[in-house]
């Protein structure tokens, strides 16, 4: 049950900030991503446009192996690589634009597969709440700077 759905947010943040935060690996990140686990944060590679990173959440507990993708100017694309609950190739991107009078529109981009029971939870649910969701966590994140 592949589940796509896109987002939309406005935040004060300027188009360079939200890419920075989402590629910023120091050991900082745990602390700017409220959902993400101390635990399950590991770094394996930092390149100057990518980055390969272990991710995951406590509640419920679940990891995933991502490569980060930031070439594309304003822009960044997680992808799985291997995953506790999602299937390899599930991503989520954003894209961040200036705003006449300050800040960034981000447009997000969601695309999962589960593999077990634990994953089809989640994209379940994603699926009645996850653009809603998204758009406020993310809000929340930039709008905190």
């Amino acid at each position: 049950m592949r589940t796509k759905f896109e987002f939309d947010f406005v935040t004060t943040a300027t188009p360079d900030q939200v890419i920075e935060v989402m590629t910023d690996f120091s050991p900082n990140r745990v602390h700017r991503w409220p959902a993400m686990s101390a635990k399950s944060f590991e770094v394996y590679h930092v390149g100057e446009t990518e980055a390969d990173i272990r991710e995951g959440q406590d509640f419920p507990k679940v990891w995933a192996k991502w490569h980060y993708d930031w070439s594309t100017p304003g822009s960044v694309t997680l992808t799985v690589v291997e995953g506790e609950a999602m299937k390899a190739g599930s991503y989520m991107s954003l894209t961040a634009t200036p705003r006449a009078d300050g800040g960034s529109a981000v447009h997000g981009v969601w695309e999962q597969s589960p593999k077990n029971l634990v994953g089809l939870i989640g994209v379940g649910t994603m699926r009645l709440i996850g653009p809603r969701f998204m758009s406020s966590y993310y809000k929340r994140v930039y709008d905190g700077l």
